[in-house]
């Protein structure tokens, strides 16, 4: 068997549950993946979760919990996620598996014997978000973005790799193959800071424990983003080096730098290509829990796998950062997904059951030149499709088929089919209609199959034909296809998406623009003086959603499990017409801690969240900075 096509994702740091920047990430590899099986290649799809290092050692402490207690619990979301999903990775691989644990203590021990790596004493600037040491430079940028405050110096005892050794041998890899990191522009960025000069890089820490060990030496734990990267060596299973890795931009140097060096030390080929994306925002912001904006999977999901899917793909150019919004994401699936191919399939699977008793007609031996232009533009559009999805552009290759799509409500509306039924002499026009109306949806239907598998399965059946779809050579379809007996039973395949209804329940008071987003407000009058001894006796203290359900037969009411750092509490909030119980799991919010309990739809309440609210009585939780741990006090 030959060596099948070997795809990664980045693993995700178990800080949080998964949001649309990781789903989205997910959703390209399974696509890709897919594509690459309908290839006729075996394929070795790999993801997972980064456990390691301090900031889950100090969370996992603020909640009194052991760190893997707390990986455990956050990777249950992924793994959950994906398989609801529909993910088709080999593995799902944790930096706290044995096998992980032996690969990364074993190649440490090779390049310390071969001196790649060597104990020193480093003193400097540290950024605490990224969990690395930084240059002077790279301390410029983070200021640039305002995350000075993320910086600390720091001087311990630490084992380096000797980066600075492989700038000559990177840079002439970025000469031999720029496809090594794409896209181009990304490759540019990589290339300038590799030619700005490398500094040995520290990748041992004394100050956590929470690590693989370093062999030999207790004290030191292997510094989190060596230990990360060697996952991609743990879960290879035989299919090294990777064909493709997909990261996110912000950890592109990472990849593109530090992990080519850390192979070359290796001895080991390199992976072909680095591809980065860029992130979905919400407005001009990037999505992060201490702003409030971001946007689970599943709030999307109630649409389907599918819809989700095709958005992600349809919408995000591969290398580019794009704006999300709830509108947005329902005009795009209403445009291409109902009033488009489903409008498109239905029109086409009804016409051939009235007019042929569902029958599909053989395509007559002589046709109009205007057949023939359209069965040239589907050629045409499949080439241009398979082109664009080589190169993991679907955004391109989907948009050139619902292009094409589009132009077949044209030439219905000209051939008038529902004219040519009337009129038995033109038996053979329609007959030539309806054959390439229904090879357009088949060739359409293995297209994307990647992209949408269980929409793509249904139109596959609904076109009468047996089997998978899914089990099509994408690479050797043609317009040509033997035709089956009969069509299948006529379904739906999405239903338009009610815009106002949806957004009324989706969009949330946070998400919503400014001018929106305030009423009209009498601002009541101020309440009696107290004096600071009397409000001194309020204890608010700084709190962690965990756990959110909505209370049954109450519309307002959720009752949710909080952390307030030395206890957990049962708290029951008046909140829920503003806010989804998933959107608040992570939430940090402040809790009035030394309230007296109170029972509400018999659920006792330990406590009560801090919000304003408007003169409809809607709440705005107040928002609490994500550096702020559980516990800490408000004053």
């Amino acid at each position: 068997m030959s060596k099948p096509f070997y795809l990664t994702t980045p693993i995700y740091y178990v800080n949080d549950r998964p949001h649309i920047g990781h789903t989205y990430t997910t959703v390209l590899a399974d696509v890709i993946a897919r594509f690459h099986r309908m290839l006729g290649e075996p394929v070795r799809f790999l993801t997972g979760t980064d456990e390691h290092g301090q900031k889950v050692e100090k969370a996992a402490a603020a909640r009194g919990i052991a760190p893997k207690a707390l990986a455990d619990e956050v990777v249950a979301n992924y793994t959950d996620l994906w398989q609801r999903m529909g993910m088709t990775h080999d593995r799902f691989i944790r930096t706290t598996d044995a096998d992980h644990h032996a690969m990364v203590q074993g190649w440490f021990e090779k390049l310390l014997a071969t001196g790649d790596i060597y104990k020193a004493t480093y003193k400097g600037l540290y950024s605490v978000s990224d969990e690395a040491y930084v240059t002077e430079t790279q301390a410029k940028e983070l200021q640039a973005q305002g995350l000075a405050h993320q910086l600390i110096e720091l001087e311990e005892e630490t084992y380096f790799f000797r980066l600075s050794a492989y700038q000559d041998r990177l840079l002439k890899l970025y000469a031999d193959h720029p496809e090594f990191v794409q896209p181009d522009f990304r490759f540019n960025e990589v290339k300038r800071f590799v030619e700005g000069g490398l500094q040995d890089l520290s990748i041992s820490r004394t100050s956590i424990t929470w690590g693989i060990p370093v062999p030999g030496d207790a004290k030191h734990v292997v510094y989190v983003w060596f230990d990360a990267l060697l996952n991609y060596l743990t879960g290879q299973g035989s299919a090294w080096p990777p064909d493709l890795q997909l990261v996110g931009k912000d950890i592109l140097r990472f990849h593109a730098v530090y992990w080519p060096a850390f192979l070359m030390a290796m001895g080991l080929e390199l992976p072909k290509t680095i591809l980065a994306h860029g992130w979905w925002l919400m407005g001009e912001d990037k999505m992060s829990k201490s702003k409030g904006n971001v946007v689970r999977p599943d709030t999307l999901l109630r649409f389907g796998n599918d819809a989700l899917r095709f958005f992600f793909l349809r919408d995000m150019q591969v290398g580019h950062d794009r704006g999300f919004s709830f509108e947005g994401f329902m005009d795009r699936l209403n445009a291409d997904l109902a009033n488009g191919l489903g409008n498109l399939a239905s029109r086409t699977l009804s016409m051939i059951q009235r007019y042929r008793d569902g029958r599909i007609p053989a395509l007559p031996a002589h046709i109009h030149h205007s057949h023939r232009e359209q069965l040239q533009g589907l050629e045409a559009t499949y080439e241009q499709f398979m082109e664009n999805a080589r190169r993991n552009r679907f955004d391109v290759a989907l948009a050139s088929l619902w292009d094409y799509l589009r132009g077949l409500d044209g030439y219905i509306v000209e051939k008038q089919p529902w004219v040519l039924a009337k009129d038995p002499a033109k038996a053979e026009d329609l007959d030539a209609v309806l054959h390439l109306l229904w090879q357009a949806l088949r060739m359409t239907a293995i297209l994307v199959a990647p992209v949408m598998p269980g929409m793509a399965q249904d139109l596959w059946s609904q076109l009468g034909m047996a089997g998978q779809v899914a089990g099509q050579r994408i690479d050797q379809t043609t317009w040509d296809a033997v035709v089956p007996e009969r069509i299948g039973t006529v379904q739906p395949l999405f239903q338009r998406i009610d815009k106002e209804k949806e957004m009324s329940e989706l969009m949330p008071p946070e998400a919503t623009p400014a001018a929106e987003a305030k009423p009209a407000l009498d601002v009541p009058e101020l309440r009696e003086t107290i004096d600071y001894d009397t409000f001194a006796k309020t204890d608010l203290r700084v709190g962690k959603v965990l756990e959110a359900e909505r209370v049954p037969k109450s519309d307002k009411l959720i009752k949710m499990r909080v952390d307030l750092g030395f206890e957990l509490r049962t708290i029951v909030g008046g909140i829920g017409k503003a806010y989804a119980p998933e959107d608040l799991v992570g939430r940090r919010v402040v809790v009035v801690a030394n309230l007296a309990p109170r029972k509400l739809m018999g659920i006792e309440s330990h406590g009560m969240l801090l919000a304003a609210s408007d003169n409809a009585g809607l709440p705005y939780l107040v928002a609490v900075p994500e550096e702020a741990h559980p516990g800490f006090l408000v004053k």
